[in-house]
């Protein structure tokens, strides 16, 4: 008994496709202010003592950190995050009504 064979040409069959991505420098990616600190880390020799080079990583860490921090802070909430904090308010009273209540009916003495 003989059975047809179906011939795909190579063209149709699945092939995976190449995707290139190509990365783009970005400039803004360093302020003036760590330019210039870059600039004096490229003055230091190694007999200098460490002290005297500057860990920008830390520094632009402990900005961010500051800047994250000064938007949470002062960040205007919209009207539904109002609205969530607000109904979890009301659950919040409702819960602490209910166990103050079972609390009192309960006399362990």
């Amino acid at each position: 008994m003989l059975t047809k064979l179906a011939i795909v040409p190579i063209s149709l069959k699945n092939h995976r496709r190449r995707v290139t991505i190509r990365a783009h420098k970005n400039e803004d990616a360093w302020d003036p202010e760590d330019i210039r600190l870059i600039n004096e880390n490229k003055n230091w020799k190694a007999t200098d003592p460490e002290e005297d080079v500057w860990d920008i990583d830390s520094i632009r860490d402990a900005r961010r950190y500051k800047r994250e921090s000064l938007e949470a802070a002062f960040r205007v909430k919209t009207e539904e995050e109002e609205e969530t904090l607000n109904k979890m308010r009301e659950r919040v009273d409702k819960w602490e009504q209910y166990a103050d209540r079972e609390m009192g009916s309960n006399d362990w003495n």
